[in-house]
């Protein structure tokens, strides 16, 4: 059996749209690593706002081992 996908979720501060992403669509989609620690790594997202909002957001997940 698999483990549930784990998830970072937010309120997009411009357009107020609720983003939920998956760790594996941020490690695929972040546009550019901003920071890589020995535990965690820093993405940089956009708004998933099918309206077109263009806000990016910061998201820190785990580092795979």
């Amino acid at each position: 059996m698999s483990e549930p996908a784990q998830t970072e979720s937010y309120h997009c501060p411009k357009c107020g749209y609720w983003n939920i992403w998956t760790h594996d669509q941020i490690r695929q989609r972040g546009r550019e690593v901003i920071y890589r620690g020995e535990n965690q790594a820093v993405y940089t997202l956009r708004c998933q706002n099918p309206n077109g909002c263009d806000h990016r957001m910061r998201v820190a997940i785990p580092v795979k081992p």
